[in-house]
């Protein structure tokens, strides 16, 4: 199943929602994202799925990286972050976070993936856990 996510940037802060615990990876923090739909684009997948889980309107400034069917794409918002409105049967918190806080909310679903995606966002990035090996992704834009 392929997922696009949206790596939501405002004011320097990043967005990162809290999974609810009866969906897969429940609890964990991630950019808002998800399934990409049968014959849908990523980048409309992307732009969906932000409104889905935040009620935010987002434009995609461009995309990052692929890693293996994961779509990641640098997005702004189209109006305050006062609209934000989360769904919560998927997503039970949020954060706007500076990129070098990251590690302070919780676990990072995917850290492995997200902190290369930061780098290529222009972002500074978090100290990486000793051991912690970044993953490459398979396409860089």
């Amino acid at each position: 199943m392929s997922s696009s996510w949206a790596l939501i940037e405002d004011r320097g802060d990043l967005l990162f929602i809290r999974r609810a615990f009866q969906v897969g990876r429940g609890g964990q923090w991630c950019p808002p994202g998800g399934t990409i739909w049968r014959h849908e684009w990523p980048e409309v997948a992307c732009v969906r799925e932000a409104f889905e889980e935040t009620g935010l309107r987002v434009t995609i400034e461009r995309p990052l990286a692929v890693f293996e069917t994961a779509h990641y794409f640098l997005c702004s918002l189209n109006g305050p972050r006062s609209q934000l409105s989360l769904r919560a049967r998927e997503c039970i918190d949020f954060e706007w976070i500076r990129p070098t806080d990251l590690l302070e909310i919780g676990t990072i679903m995917d850290l492995r993936r997200i902190l290369p995606i930061l780098e290529l966002g222009g972002f500074p990035i978090p100290d990486v856990p000793r051991g912690l090996v970044p993953a490459i992704p398979e396409k860089i834009y």
